[in-house]
């Protein structure tokens, strides 16, 4: 992970980079805010550690920037500062976490990791269930209901089997022998029984879902 550390102590900075670069991490290191400021709209980490009391620009300066900029980057403030106001200061601008010197260089790693692993969790996509075919028609995935409005529509087990499957292959051809291997388990099915079942579900349906592609087999879009 590429790490910003804006720390002016210069042992503590080396101690801090040491131990990062030890972890695998990537470390940029700054001792001024000011190189800070500069880099913010060419440059972006993936994880930013900041003191308060820098030169020239201080961490807090820097840390509303750069929560300006990257909101959902975490940032740690890191500073001898105990007292309530400054820590109030640097999570109203924008850090995720205030950690008080003198620290323990693994209770930082513990930090950003947990941090880290927030920020992952929060960027994967929410499971939805519900897939909307049209303006009236959606699908459950969970319970494989077609619901029209809102209201399930009544189908029989096969007849549902096959709308399942082309919901499960929104915009791809289904052969006869998809269907069949799908919807009748692999078990023997003549081409007009399929059909048939095709046929059935399409008038069942208040609108065109289901489109025939003559020659190759049937398809479902979304409308």
């Amino acid at each position: 992970m590429k790490i910003l550390l804006l720390e002016d102590e210069f042992m503590l900075a080396r101690s801090i980079r040491t131990y990062l670069l030890s972890r695998g991490h990537f470390v940029d290191h700054y001792d001024n805010g000011q190189e800070v400021l500069e880099l913010i709209d060419s440059q972006s980490h993936e994880f930013y550690i900041l003191d308060i009391n820098t030169p020239l620009v201080g961490g807090l300066e820097c840390l509303k920037a750069i929560a300006a900029k990257y909101p959902n980057t975490p940032k740690i403030i890191i500073s001898a500062y105990h007292d309530v106001e400054y820590i109030s200061d640097a999570f109203s601008l924008g850090c995720s976490d205030y950690l008080k010197k003198p620290f323990n260089l693994k209770e930082l790693d513990i930090r950003i990791s947990h941090l880290t692993s927030q920020v992952q969790q929060s960027a994967k996509p929410q499971y939805d269930p519900i897939i909307h075919l049209s303006e009236h028609y959606t699908f459950n995935k969970e319970s494989n209901f077609l619901f029209y409005d809102g209201v399930i529509q009544k189908f029989t087990k096969r007849e549902l089997s096959l709308i399942t499957m082309f919901v499960s292959n929104l915009g791809q051809i289904m052969t006869d022998e998809s269907i069949r291997s799908f919807v009748w388990d692999g078990e023997e099915a003549e081409p007009s029984t399929i059909r048939s079942l095709v046929n059935r579900v399409r008038n069942k349906l208040k609108e065109e879902l289901i489109e025939n592609i003559r020659g190759f087999g049937y398809t479902m879009k979304r409308l």
